[in-house]
């Protein structure tokens, strides 16, 4: 069944709504890391104080580990079934796990549902909802469906984000200290609305989208290829897979510590409240994140080349991630610098996979490549937060600075792979133009 007039724009948003869900709950620490500290060490046992840092990496690792390894069968899965079903099941999984992680359980289960989380994310509902929203539009139309799903995703993330610093905020003791009983009630109401919004999600997805979805154009210019050990050696043998890979790896590592570590840090190093600190996490994540995305596309038009945006951009993150370092003791200026750093690594994401063309990629082979390099440009969700947790354990607040010296060193082989990507992308282009000639 072909969708069509405003029923598609439905589609896209309640789409978004669900992604939007879907990526707000595995990463609860980015916004509330030390509302979790406390959860996890004097509201309830689950750790020791001493290695709370540790155990959030660990579910943060958890999580990583099965999204790494499900962003290819997710794209298979998403040829091969309904949309529809899988967005189903998708939301289903993971509002049981929201409901089972609001009554903070043991340490053990909060793994396996941080592992489920990596099921429902990447093998079920992601590539089911990147391919509905591409079906929804035509060629021409793919921008604005994607950048109104990301605007969608970005607001919403907004709203519930700020309902999360609402919930947790009534747990702050007069004092500014967090009252631990309070904040399980709390966390409780959070996690089991968030539970809910994927059932609900979920029903209107059983409700209103078609079981068999016919895109815009019946077909396009090039046929998708179906998948075979045969296609995956030749994407990995395109030199472009491998410089794209890591040039994303670079720019996603900003990401990882920006949106993981920027909260704690203004709490610990530069000693605002939790609540604050929340809020801000709140605007840098999810209202800079949404606007910036938007803001890359027509910034790299005109630039002329995505890969070359990429590395301008990694330039000046790293120079503004050296500058958090120096500049600590200045708080105002810091968190100036904090808000800046986010406008930077929050707008890379909006044209990660838009450089595929650029590098020669072929567009039948897109599916797969996009897998094969989400496997391997996400790879920090598999070892950062471990990684991170455990400087910091160790260090104590030292171990921020050896985060930001990790992505400024991430930034400098982004540099260099940007230079040599757009280099490469620029002789495509001219062996391209001589065979038109």
């Amino acid at each position: 069944m072909r969708i069509t007039g405003a029923k598609r724009w439905f589609v896209v948003a309640l789409c978004a709504l669900m992604a939007g869900i879907m990526v707000y709950v595995p990463f609860l620490r980015y916004s509330y890391y030390d509302q979790m500290c406390v959860l996890f060490t004097q509201y309830k046992q689950v750790v020791p104080a001493d290695s709370v840092n540790g155990f959030i990496g660990d579910f943060g690792m958890a999580f990583g580990i099965v999204s790494m390894l499900g962003y290819p069968f997710g794209g298979i899965f998403a040829d091969r079934f309904s949309e529809k079903w899988l967005l189903i099941a998708g939301g289903i999984l993971m509002g049981v796990c929201s409901f089972w992680f609001g009554i903070v359980p043991g340490k053990t289960a909060v793994i396996i549902i941080h592992l489920l989380y990596g099921v429902g994310t990447s093998f079920l509902i992601w590539s089911a909802y990147l391919k509905l929203t591409r079906k929804m539009g035509n060629a021409r139309e793919q921008g604005r469906m994607f950048s109104t799903s990301e605007f969608v995703r970005g607001i919403f993330g907004m709203l519930i984000g700020f309902a999360g610093v609402a919930f947790l905020g009534k747990a702050v003791l007069p004092s500014g200290e967090l009252e631990p009983a309070a904040l399980g009630v709390q966390w409780r109401n959070l996690m089991f609305i968030s539970g809910g919004l994927f059932f609900l999600f979920a029903l209107l997805v059983l409700l209103f989208i078609p079981a068999r979805v016919t895109g815009a154009e019946e077909r396009g210019d090039e046929p998708q290829e179906a998948f075979s050990l045969g296609n995956v050696i030749r994407v990995l043998k395109l030199p472009g897979t491998w410089m794209i890979s890591a040039l994303v790896f670079c720019c996603f590592s900003f990401t990882s510590a920006g949106n993981g570590y920027l909260g704690a840090y203004t709490v610990n190093v530069l000693g605002i409240s939790e609540t604050t600190a929340s809020t801000f996490a709140i605007i840098r994540n999810y209202i800079i994140a949404a606007a910036m995305t938007f803001a890359i596309g027509f910034i790299s038009d005109k630039i002329g080349s995505k890969a070359k945006t990429l590395g301008i951009y990694l330039a000046v993150a790293s120079v503004l991630c050296a500058a958090l370092i120096f500049t600590k003791s200045a708080f105002i200026l810091c968190l100036v610098i904090s808000f800046a750093f986010a406008i930077v690594y929050s707008g890379m994401r909006g044209i990660y996979f838009a450089t595929l063309n650029e590098v020669g990629i072929p567009l039948s082979m897109t599916g797969i490549a996009t897998g094969i390099i989400s496997m391997l440009c996400y790879l920090p969700d598999v070892y950062f937060a471990k990684l991170a947790g455990t400087w910091l354990d160790a260090y104590g607040n030292k171990g921020y600075d050896a985060i930001w010296f990790w992505a400024i060193g991430c930034g400098i082989l982004g540099i260099v792979t940007a230079v040599i990507t757009y280099r490469y992308s620029r002789k495509l282009q001219r062996n391209q133009e001589q065979k038109e000639q």
